[in-house]
């Protein structure tokens, strides 16, 4: 069978390469559109350790059948999970599903021409099921071909899309249907998740999760992310808007290191039907805001690049350097120029207070004693964000995501990799005293990193 399949897979690639004379009628408009986005489509091969089922919902979760196409997740095994992606910067971002990563040891990006590279996880959003990717240690000098957006809603009932993926690891291959509907809601319990989801006919396997879906201009019009298990013919795939306004979040300075710019910039369609893009927020404290840009301000122009989509000022902002210089054009024709900070803190705390809203001092002796706390580890909590609930001053912090916290070092070895958009898992335990008796509280809170 292995045979069998390198066979298949030897001769996915090299069919793809034969020349057309141009105006040969086999040169249709579907075989354009495919030569020009398979140099950015890459297949992603993970490999991680599975402990135990894992259901952002519980055990109702309502895209179980639909997202897990590779998962076996009995037991502590390794197992190995076959997706695809969209290369979105000559520098190697890859856009995939959430799923298709999720908790992976290991990536591996196979191109189309069958070189191979590494990659890290940048970011990941499960609920949107979406993921941004790195290939790592490029070749000096390398650069790859990225897949054109299309613009957000353009889309029209019943035109020939194109699924293209990596149906089952056998490689590159594509698929084509129509766009049977626009805007299908997911809902769960009764209540809409989201209401623009892409369907279509055109074949989406095992393996295509993650892969784009273009139009005849060779443009993404939305990732495949799902299939309907009970019938034929019905995909889905997650549209541009929401691919757009979930990488905007990911694609500032904040997101590749300890930097500031401060602008999370956002789109909307106004009265004359095309798109705007403003700053949807600015940070307090930040460059941004020193300089004088306000939320709602229009970005008209950025580093000398006038955006067409959301995804053109995502593209110039994450690579602005420490010391950089943005150059950002409003609304009333000023430019403002500011420069990217980087950010130091003097230890974890100040880290914990910056990132987290979350004031921390050391449990000492003295310190437990003053509390009648029967123990010594952790860290109490003297400041809470306002958004946290079930987190209250006085409490003790025992763990930062994965890691036990009992002192500064350990709470910025905890935070190290985590930035703007993230969110991190807090275990708090608190004494409650009752008809003399004690008792220990523990609680999970989620916190969202502010820097």
């Amino acid at each position: 069978m292995k045979t069998i399949l390198s066979i298949l897979t030897g001769f996915l690639l090299p069919m793809a390469l034969f020349a057309v004379e141009p105006g040969n009628p086999r040169l249709t408009p579907v075989v354009k559109a495919v030569s020009e986005v398979l140099p950015s489509v890459v297949n992603i091969g993970t490999e991680r350790i599975v402990s135990r089922p894992y259901s952002r919902w519980g055990e109702n979760d309502p895209f179980e059948s639909l997202f897990r196409d590779f998962y076996a997740e009995q037991g502590a095994v390794n197992t190995t999970s076959l997706g695809s992606g969209s290369i979105i910067d000559p520098s190697g971002l890859i856009l995939t599903n959430a799923h298709v990563v999720n908790r992976a040891t290991k990536i591996t990006v196979t191109l189309d021409d069958g070189s191979q590279y590494t990659a890290r996880e940048i970011a990941t959003d499960d609920l949107n099921d979406i993921a941004l990717l790195k290939i790592e240690n490029l070749p000096q000098g390398k650069k790859f071909r990225p897949m054109k957006f299309a613009q957000p809603e353009d889309l029209l009932l019943g035109e020939m899309v194109i699924a293209v993926g990596n149906p089952y690891g056998l490689g590159h291959s594509i698929s084509q249907g129509v766009l049977s509907a626009r805007g299908r809601k997911a809902t769960y319990e009764g209540n809409i998740i989201f209401s623009d989801i892409i369907q279509t006919d055109a074949a989406i396997n095992p393996g295509n999760s993650g892969g784009p879906l273009i139009n005849l201009d060779g443009e993404l019009i939305g990732i495949s992310t799902a299939i309907f298990k009970e019938a034929q013919g019905i995909g889905f795939a997650i549209p541009v808007k929401r691919l757009e306004d979930v990488l905007a979040r990911w694609l500032i300075p904040e997101r590749f290191g300890e930097l500031s710019l401060g602008i999370l910039p956002a789109q909307k369609k106004n009265k004359e039907g095309t798109m705007e893009f403003f700053a949807g927020e600015v940070f307090d404290g930040s460059p941004a805001s020193k300089a004088g840009i306000r939320k709602d301000d229009r970005i008209l122009e950025i580093n000398g690049v006038k955006p067409s989509s959301l995804l053109d000022i995502g593209l110039v902002l994450w690579k602005i350097p420490a010391g950089g210089e943005a150059r950002i054009k409003t609304s009333d024709s000023k430019t403002i120029s500011l420069k990217v900070e980087k950010v130091k803190y003097s230890d974890g705390f100040e880290m914990a207070k910056v990132k987290l809203g979350l004031g921390l001092q050391e449990l000492t002796p003295k310190l437990a004693k003053a509390l009648e706390y029967p123990f010594e580890g952790g860290l109490v909590v003297s400041d809470i964000p306002a958004d946290t609930e079930n987190v209250n001053r006085g409490d003790i912090l025992v763990k930062l995501g994965e890691i036990p916290v009992n002192n500064a070092s350990e709470v910025a070895k905890a935070l190290m990799d985590k930035h703007h958009g993230d969110s991190v898992e807090a275990m708090f335990v608190s004494l409650i005293r009752k008809r003399d008796k004690m008792f220990i509280m523990k609680r999970v809170a989620v916190i969202k990193v502010k820097l």
